[in-house]
């Protein structure tokens, strides 16, 4: 997984490439928590995002609760047809805010 931020003052929107699985997760995680501690609201843009494994569901649930515990907003854009079919089968897509 590559991961680019664009810093936009209190959120920072993450571009996200490659696959967020087993292997990746657990970076995903530090960088996630890293990020809740700078910005109140993160964007995933998930265009080139290919796979989501179940530990990179967590990773991203972890991320939401983060937020929303500090009065924060987690929202995904441009998901792409797979991932988002892994959403909808696990009801993160009714949790999530997603464009």
């Amino acid at each position: 997984m590559d991961v680019k931020l664009v810093d936009r003052g209190q959120e920072g929107e993450l571009l996200m490439s490659g696959d967020l699985d087993t292997r990746t997760a657990r970076d995903a995680d530090a960088l996630f928590m890293q990020l809740t501690d700078r910005f109140d609201n993160i964007t995933l843009n998930m265009k080139d995002l290919e796979y989501v494994s179940s530990a990179g569901l967590r990773s991203i649930r972890n991320l939401y609760i983060k937020l929303n515990q500090k009065g924060g907003k987690l929202t995904l854009t441009n998901v792409n047809e797979n991932v988002m079919e892994v959403f909808e089968m696990t009801g993160l897509a009714g949790l999530l805010n997603i464009r």
